[in-house]
């Protein structure tokens, strides 16, 4: 794995401040195949574009099964949802596994996910830029 360019995020008196991340965004579709092959893979990092990528192929993935159930079962709220149900288990572990790679990126125990706000916090905010415990920073690169 090559390490990741490093960016000049800015000048202040004279320094010049760098950032370890990687240089580039994962995109949509890497992303998606990246948490798909990882599909219970807990180790390692995540980078911010891998996860949020990942939750909107989720969030789009709902609204044809959605239709799709109201289609078939009809849209009263005692019809069932099977379509919508089975794409939930579907991307429920791989979910996970990219949550818990997210937190990973701070340092800390993937444990973290079961805090309700602060695992929210920790899946916005820019990961360490150094390598830790859970592996190197993310090179957002198959």
């Amino acid at each position: 794995m090559q390490a990741p360019a490093a960016q000049i995020m800015g000048v202040t008196g004279g320094a010049t401040i760098m950032s370890a991340r990687p240089a580039k965004m994962m995109s949509f579709m890497d992303s998606v195949k990246t948490c798909i092959q990882k599909y219970a893979g807990f180790e390692g990092r995540a980078s911010r574009s891998e996860y949020w990528w990942f939750y909107l192929a989720y969030v789009i993935a709902l609204i044809p099964a959605g239709i799709v159930d109201g289609l078939v079962f009809g849209v009263e709220l005692s019809d069932p949802t099977w379509f919508t149900w089975g794409l939930q288990l579907a991307f429920a572990l791989p979910g996970l596994a990219a949550g818990i790679r997210r937190i990973h990126d701070h340092g800390k125990s993937g444990w973290f996910i079961l805090i309700p706000f602060y695992n929210l916090y920790l899946l916005i905010i820019e990961g360490e830029a150094i390598p830790n415990t859970y592996g190197a920073v993310p090179t957002n690169e198959l």
